[in-house]
């Protein structure tokens, strides 16, 4: 995505800068446990000597320490109620280091003999755990897997540990990155486990082009690794990136990624939770927000939209001019260029590259080139940002001209869709579909039941059928042209089989490629052999199956225009780009990362994070701009 991700939530690094924080405190003892607003709680602690911080934990968004108790719920939740049971007048003793888990741990000690944990979840939805011996005995969500179980009497388990890039080696690293499909920002985000704001940060760091081999990228990311992992002090400050007066980010370390928007003004604070404390409640919701129509939703979400554009383009505006400036300038004092950079050569160990003051202006050069090639380097950089200025006006534009016209049709009341339309939405749109390269409509079901019917009342002859090659995938049927029209091109039956692959059990598997195969309609009943039972939701297929196989889990999220209607659709990228167009491409990703990746679909494209659920595979999702 275009600029710096935009952080919803704790990373690593800043659990690791919070768990600092609370080592140092110094016999700091619980006093009592509060429901916060926002829906997190809050231990409050006493300090010898100190006087009192509060403790802030917000499940799934982030924790600090604050140096005052702020305000409370009157009435406790049963949760405050268990926390306050179980820690009143416990030491804080410890917090276990994260490594590469957004998970907190800090642990306690009760009467000198009894040891506590509490846990706090900053991936997916968030939870809030408690254990004390080695059993769990307060939780805020009880939840259940194959591998874990969270609830009152269970044996208290942290969650499974993903990958951990920041233990890697060099080598480590560039076998990962040759096992990728995706792109790089995309590999560090998902397949590292590192999340898209940190990844951002490394590779700014980094400063690495596609052209170096894995094992080159490699070495330069273990540097940026072990720099951003140096520069989170202990205990560590904060920084506040604000831009227009608002919070836009907050961190321990310095942040290069914020150094490419000129707008965005830097503030180092003691601590790191005085920069979380001011950054992080402007996400949560500040109470209960009165009811909003649809339309007044969709407004909002295009104005802020909109806003967020119009700050992109003055910002490229002002970086193409300042660029073009700076090559001029160095052109125009071309001697004087040359004789900083020959004191600079002189050196006895040379930089690579260097910033002079020139006409009042600080403008990097290249030391070991002519001045001629450091104005270049310049100007070419302008061009590339003035092709990034040309794209961000064009959305701006885009958004303008959606802000003229009436809430478009798709995202009003069915009602209301229905009467603007002159009818009913289109059949396929009971089902999951999407539209072929060659304007044919293929169609699957999501679950049991729609499978069922997709086969029984709309699978005629002339049309296809296909089935990803793994138990319980759904079943797709192409629709055909019509009769006399033709058979089937072989173009819109690869699609059909890709997105066959991406809304099957590959996709949560991670996998990066699968099998499906297709039929035709004749080879597709509800009778079984003898003595066999066909389940609901499922067919028996006989003859020969076509298989199409190494089919890419790929997937393209963009709008498509159809019969005279704008539909958003998640489908193979072909498809998309030959009906409309493709905004992001979509791979497997981490699971747990899912809930982030909707949140920034939702406020990058305009659509409700509860449409887009109904147009994604189920699993985890790493993102790329089209």
């Amino acid at each position: 995505m275009d600029g710096p991700t935009l952080k919803d939530r704790f990373t690593a690094v800043d659990t690791l800068a919070l768990v600092r924080e609370i080592r140092a405190l110094t016999k700091a003892r619980v006093d009592k446990a509060f429901d916060l607003p926002g829906g997190g709680w809050s231990l409050l602690l006493r300090i010898p000597n100190e006087g009192r911080r509060e403790l802030r934990l917000f499940p799934g968004r982030y924790a600090a320490l604050a140096e005052e108790a702020g305000e409370h719920e009157e009435d406790l939740t049963p949760v405050a109620k268990e926390l306050r049971r179980l820690l009143s007048g416990a030491i804080v003793t410890g917090a276990r280091d994260p490594r590469s888990e957004r998970y907190l741990e800090v642990e306690f000690l009760r009467g000198g003999a009894s040891r506590l944990v509490l846990g706090l979840e900053f991936f997916g939805s968030g939870n809030l755990v408690v254990a004390e011996g080695g059993t769990i005995a307060a939780v805020a969500k009880p939840r259940a897997w194959a591998h874990r179980v969270v609830r009152v009497g269970a044996e208290y388990q942290r969650p499974p540990e993903r990958t951990d890039p920041w233990s890697m080696e060099a080598e480590q690293l560039a076998e990962e990155l040759r096992r990728s499909r995706s792109d790089l920002p995309s590999t560090l985000a998902a397949r590292l486990a590192l999340g898209g704001p940190v990844a951002e940060e490394i590779l700014a760091r980094a400063r690495v082009t596609a052209d170096r081999s894995p094992i080159e990228i490699a070495a330069a990311l273990r540097a940026s690794i072990a720099e951003l992992q140096s520069e989170v002090a202990d205990p560590p400050q904060g920084y506040v990136y604000e831009r227009d007066h608002e919070v836009v980010d907050a961190t321990p370390y310095p942040s290069r990624r914020w150094a490419v928007d000129p707008g965005v003004r830097e503030t180092v604070l003691p601590r790191f939770s005085e920069a979380a404390l001011r950054y992080f409640p402007t996400l949560l919701p500040a109470g209960p927000a009165p009811a909003r129509s649809p339309e007044e939703i969709e407004r909002g979400n295009l104005e802020r939209q909109r806003e967020r554009q119009i700050g992109a383009v003055r910002a490229l505006e002002e970086s193409a001019h300042r660029l073009v400036a700076q090559g001029q300038a160095i052109l125009t004092h071309f001697e004087e260029v040359e004789r900083q950079l020959a004191r600079l050569r002189s050196a006895p160990d040379p930089p690579d590259t260097a910033t002079i003051s020139i006409d009042e202006q600080s403008i990097p050069v290249l030391v070991a080139r002519s001045p001629r090639a450091s104005a270049q380097s310049l100007f070419d950089e302008a061009k590339r940002v003035q092709a990034k200025l040309a794209g961000a006006r064009a959305a701006l534009a885009a958004s303008e001209a959606r802000l003229a016209r009436p809430v478009p049709l798709a995202r009003r009341p069915r009602a209301a869709r229905e009467a603007a339309e002159g009818g009913a939405g289109f059949w396929f749109e009971r089902f999951r579909w999407f539209i072929s390269s060659d304007r044919l409509v293929v169609v699957a079901g999501r679950d049991a039941g729609s499978n069922d019917r997709v086969v029984r009342r709309h699978l005629r002859d002339g049309d296809v059928y296909l089935h990803a090659d793994l138990h319980g995938a759904s079943s797709v049927v192409v629709k055909s042209a019509g009769p006399g029209r033709g058979p089937i091109p072989e173009r819109t039956i690869e699609e059909a089989g890709r997105w066959a692959v991406a809304f099957s059990k590959a996709w949560r598997a991670g996998l990066a490629s699968a099998t499906a195969f297709w039929v035709s309609a004749d080879q597709v009943s509800k009778t079984p052999a003898t003595g066999e039972f066909v389940a609901r939701g499922s067919w028996v297929v006989t003859g020969t199956k076509h298989y199409l196989k190494d089919l890419p889990l790929e997937l393209a999220l963009g709008t498509i225009r159809y019969e005279g209607r704008e539909m958003w659709t998640v489908a193979p990228e072909s498809a998309v780009r030959l009906l409309g167009t493709a905004r992001f491409l979509l791979t497997p990703g981490d699971e747990r990362e899912r809930a982030e990746r909707e949140v920034e679909l939702s406020r990058e494209t305009g659509v409700p994070r509860s449409r887009l659920q109904g147009l994604l595979p189920a699993g985890g999702l790493a993102v790329r701009r089209a």
